[in-house]
């Protein structure tokens, strides 16, 4: 795994590594100030060079044996309707390529 990408983290404590599942619902903060810096967060852990080649998302950055429950779904339609009542518009090319594939 290649983790080049700067990647949200709320507390100092947690640098230099990051957990999947607190991204997935950092984002929703963040979509209320700004929307594609969520969007961009919440798809990293969606592309392949974040992806076990079984599609699982990693835990931590060190740790694919840990399961989450598929908050990155969730946290997918609640950007989705957030961004779309701030803006009067929806993204269906972003809701589309999260749940395809970011790839």
């Amino acid at each position: 795994m290649f983790n080049d990408d700067i990647v949200s983290m709320p507390d100092k404590w947690e640098y230099p590594w990051y957990a999947a599942w607190d991204l997935a619902f950092h984002t929703l903060p963040i979509s209320i100030v700004d929307p594609d810096f969520a969007k961009q967060q919440l798809a990293l852990m969606l592309r392949g060079r974040y992806l076990h080649p079984s599609g699982q998302i990693p835990a931590y950055e060190w740790n694919f044996s840990d399961v989450n429950p598929p908050v990155h779904a969730w946290a997918t339609l609640f950007l989705h309707r957030t961004e779309q009542a701030l803006r009067g518009e929806a993204d269906f090319d972003f809701l589309k390529a999260a749940f395809t594939s970011f790839c």
